[in-house]
């Protein structure tokens, strides 16, 4: 038995379990900074801040190789591990599965999606075993869920939005209020599963040097750490969605780097003017609008949240 099956066989056992994916692409023209780092702040938040067990966390990464190719975010690995993530689950189990690195579309072979495309994620031989496409995340994670469990998932890369293909995405009104779109995408077998996207799935995603003065991280994946760090894990999933909008629109050029666009600071204000006065729903309001207050604002990146379930993310707080 190998070190990464040995690892798996521990954490299995245990009701809270991790898996993160950080590709950089090491040696390529397409060598990422941030996805390294990102998952060792979201393995130090989620022991630190959320109650996951260290045991209970298996890391991929590209930009270590002193563990061998068995630890590689490789398409063969990330499919065996989702594959582990999900297996032998009980009622009360709390997963989390995280990507950071790039992402991409691929044309839809089947007509699903309403755009022509699936969204993609890139493993770090995707050159040689292909892209892992929207549908094969879902075949392996989304529609095999039961009941009683529930599955967070981060993807800090580009063309995320709909990453998982969840029947429920958040879409913003004129007002900057957040309504669930309903498409023909199928669900869960009773389980629970939410996730987040760095952007839309037109959109691009960026890195920023925020947490840190030397090291990048994705900037989805920092405005998901301050989130929590900031306003606790009790806080609603408008809350975050919120925040992490809030946090994105602020990001300025000296921190983010972004393959269409720049961006600058933005109204902080207000997002907590309106929260004042309108509660969840104006947080949010006021994020959207100082998102768009700017004309040298950071390609719009907004993040995304899906579910299986329209829940009522105004009262439902966080279940990681």
């Amino acid at each position: 038995m190998g070190k990464l099956s040995k690892l798996l066989a521990k954490a299995e056992q245990l009701a809270k379990t991790e898996l993160d994916n950080g590709c950089t692409y090491q040696g390529t023209r397409s060598q990422l900074r941030g996805p390294g780092n990102d998952v060792n702040c979201l393995r130090y938040l989620l022991t630190t801040k959320l109650g996951f067990p260290p045991s209970s966390i298996v890391v991929l990464r590209d930009d270590d190789v002193s563990k061998g190719r068995e630890f590689l975010p490789c398409r063969d690995v990330i499919m065996r591990a989702i594959g582990w993530l999900v297996s032998d689950l009980r009622q009360g189990d709390s997963l989390f599965f995280s990507f950071s690195g790039h992402g991409s579309q691929l044309r839809d072979p089947t007509g699903e999606e309403e755009d022509g495309f699936d969204e993609t994620i890139l493993p770090t031989d995707h050159k040689q075993a292909g892209q892992i496409r929207d549908t094969e995340l879902a075949r392996a994670i989304v529609h095999r869920l039961p009941a009683g469990v529930v599955v967070h998932a981060l993807f800090d890369s580009c063309h995320s939005g709909t990453m998982m293909d969840l029947p429920y995405e958040t879409k913003w009104d004129r007002s900057g209020q957040p309504y669930w779109r309903r498409n023909n995408m199928r669900g869960t077998s009773g389980g629970t599963v939410i996730q987040l996207g760095a952007c839309d799935d037109k959109a691009t995603a960026a890195d920023t040097a925020k947490l840190s003065a030397t090291a990048y991280t994705g900037a989805a994946t920092y405005t998901f750490i301050q989130a929590i760090e900031k306003y606790g894990p009790s806080q609603t999933y408008a809350s975050l969605l919120a925040h992490m909008t809030e946090a994105l629109a602020g990001l300025g050029k000296s921190s983010v780097q972004n393959a269409s666009a720049g961006s600058s600071a933005v109204a902080a204000g207000l997002p907590l003017v309106m929260g004042a006065v309108l509660g969840p729903l104006g947080l949010i309001a006021g994020a959207q609008l100082a998102a768009f207050s700017s004309m040298g604002r950071m390609t719009e990146q907004k993040p995304v949240l899906c579910c299986d379930k329209p829940i009522d993310i105004t009262r439902t707080r966080l279940m990681i």
